[in-house]
């Protein structure tokens, strides 16, 4: 039984004083091996409008978490990769989340990134309405680092 595998990255950018995303952009991994930026629309295919989606929800839910605990957020960046049955139905999520904080910010606002909080916004990136939709079955993996 064949398996379809669906590649995506994602960078976003984190301006102060706000913190909220700026310069978001999703590229997916077409056929012949390139990168290619997604530009939302109704002409993409649908079943990558709802990967999409799916990325976008864990990416959400990762910033809105860091903005409530006053983390120094810079920049994120994503790799992300869903793998299907041969008949479209989810079956693996991967997706390795990276932070980079500020460099002007305090000590004490990096300070506030440790490993509890690391693990607490993982938690929360799972209450993702669409990652809570996915087959019960599907394998799912998230990832969160700091990069320094």
């Amino acid at each position: 039984m064949s398996t379809r595998t669906f590649q995506f990255r994602l960078h976003s950018r984190h301006t102060p004083p706000e913190r909220q995303t700026t310069n978001l952009v999703v590229e997916y991994l077409n056929e012949q091996g390139s990168w290619e930026p997604q530009q939302l629309s109704l002409m993409l295919p649908g079943f990558r409008l709802y990967l999409i989606s799916l990325l976008l929800c864990q990416h959400f839910y990762l910033v809105a978490n860091a903005l409530e605990r006053q983390i120094p957020l810079q920049a994120v960046e994503a790799n992300f990769l869903v793998t299907t049955s041969h008949d479209w139905i989810v079956t693996a999520v991967e997706g390795d989340f990276r932070i980079r904080l500020d460099t002007s910010a305090s000590p004490q606002q990096h300070q506030l990134v440790d490993r509890g909080v690391i693990a607490s916004i993982l938690e929360r990136m799972k209450l993702c309405p669409v990652s809570r939709n996915l087959p019960a079955g599907a394998e799912k993996r998230m990832d969160l680092t700091v990069l320094t």
